[in-house]
């Protein structure tokens, strides 16, 4: 199920993250266990997360890899180690709109936003070029976890393209 998209206005916001290149169909083995290690290392380190757990989408090749981060927004900006880091979401317009069922079927709510951008004349933030798309910003953020809601029909996952301005 979907809701209706929208277009709503983000501040800058932190994050800490794992990053990962990963092809397409393994997503659902690589990045869950990147959110693991990540909630293990900000409890260590007494960081709170201000947010859900997400997956950033950051560019797609033409042999369909991933470069993806999975990580939690925090309130200020703190250094990771070697192999968490920090970074943001920019500030700007995006398009959004809630998925709700089994992750196995969310591609249909990036079509969905994908396409609800095109017919409102907007655009999303993309730059291609030698065989690689860079996105400005496509991330899912899980607003149900799975960990704590065992039933797929009670997922909710928040899924968000940034816009040009």
């Amino acid at each position: 199920m979907l809701s209706e998209p929208k277009i709503e206005y983000q501040t800058l916001r932190y994050y800490l993250a794992i990053a990962k290149t990963v092809y397409m169909n393994k997503i659902s083995q690589v990045l869950p266990p990147l959110i693991s290690e990540v909630r293990q290392w900000m409890h260590t380190n007494k960081i709170e997360p201000n947010g859900p757990d997400f997956f950033l989408y950051k560019s797609i090749n033409e042999n369909n890899e991933l470069e993806c981060e999975a990580g939690f927004t925090i309130d200020v900006p703190i250094e990771g180690n070697y192999h968490i880091h920090l970074g943001s979401f920019p500030e700007g317009k995006y398009a959004s709109l809630i998925y709700s069922g089994d992750f196995k079927d969310m591609m249909q709510g990036h079509m969905a936003l994908k396409n609800w951008i095109r017919q409102k004349g907007l655009k999303e933030k993309i730059q291609s070029s030698q065989g690689v798309t860079r996105w400005g910003g496509r991330t899912e953020f899980y607003l149900v976890d799975p960990e704590f809601e065992p039933n797929p029909a009670k997922w909710q996952t928040k899924i968000m393209f940034q816009l040009e301005e």
